[in-house]
């Protein structure tokens, strides 16, 4: 019985020559699918391009906001070392100085940038002004450096806190 089953599936076929009516709907039916081919490999190739785009973005978005949260450390860090006295020779200033300046390597490999205020121009992009002071004594405005700014890849993560120094002529 089994060889009989066998025999009729590998039997030959007929050949039926099909209405041209037939062959003209499976005609169509095949564009269409071809068509929802197409359209479905160029959504998924858009979908692909997408998600990687979408992790790079939140790749950066999970750096700014570690270095942010780092940043303050850096300051500390920084202020520890100044505070230290030059005469001190039990090595401190040498390891904070070493800790300051991997800290500031890695900040460097991670693409992070000071923002410089060595030009005293006023700039509301990278600088958050905190103090205003008037002073008779100077002859053009200034701008002195409380706390740096930091940017990376011209992305302000941090502005740099800044008191500006205006002259003003006596009298006024």
């Amino acid at each position: 019985m089994e060889e009989e089953l066998i025999k009729e599936e590998n039997s030959p076929q007929e050949d039926f020559p099909l209405p041209v009516e037939d062959v003209n709907v499976i005609k169509h039916q095949y564009e269409e699918l071809y068509d929802k081919y197409i359209r479905l490999a160029a959504d998924f190739d858009n979908y692909r391009k997408r998600t990687v785009r979408e992790v790079e973005e939140l790749k950066d978005v999970i750096r700014v906001e570690l270095i942010k949260t780092l940043l303050p450390i850096l300051d500390d860090i920084e202020r520890a070392f100044v505070s230290i006295p030059e005469d001190r020779n039990d090595g401190m200033k040498e390891g904070i100085g070493m800790v300051l300046k991997n800290f500031q390597g890695w900040l460097a490999d991670q693409g992070v940038k000071t923002i410089d205020t060595n030009d005293n121009v006023f700039n509301p992009k990278y600088y958050e002004v905190v103090m205003v002071e008037e002073r008779t004594d100077i002859e053009e405005n200034k701008i002195e450096e409380l706390r740096k700014g930091y940017i990376l890849n011209d992305r302000v993560i941090r502005p740099t806190m800044v008191k500006v120094v205006k002259s003003i002529k006596e009298g006024e």
